[in-house]
């Protein structure tokens, strides 16, 4: 076989493999959001979902502005910028030990808030 061949065979081997290991990617990826949406919903949503009364929502759409003030919509938030707010706490929202949010739950966390938003506009 001539080395054009073997190179050939070595790179459909090596797409192959990754396109038999991208699902398995994308499901533990999905995984980690669903944790994340869980650990939102447990430790997050009190003060920051979307309604009346919640404390975080109400303080952000003061500051930052009503089209801001739902975390959970945001698309401009850094991953470093979450840690260090859940870590340290920011104005009115405490800080959370690790204790409070192990830091397996915050990365799932972290993972679920920057996870491609779904459009809210319908499509033609």
């Amino acid at each position: 076989m001539s080395r054009r061949r073997v190179h050939a065979l070595h790179i459909v081997v090596a797409l192959l493999a990754a396109a038999a290991t991208a699902p398995a990617a994308k499901a533990a990826e999905d995984s980690v959001i669903a944790r994340g949406q869980a650990a939102y919903t447990h430790r997050c949503a009190m003060c920051h979902r979307e309604g009346n009364g919640n404390t975080g929502t109400f303080i952000l759409s003061r500051r930052v502005g009503k089209d801001k003030s739902v975390i959970e919509q945001r698309t401009d938030l850094q991953p470093a910028y979450i840690r260090q707010v859940v870590r340290s706490g920011l104005v009115n929202m405490p800080r959370l030990s690790r204790v409070e949010m192990p830091d397996t739950d915050l990365d799932a966390v972290i993972a679920y808030l920057v996870a491609p938003k779904a459009s809210s506009k319908a499509t033609p």
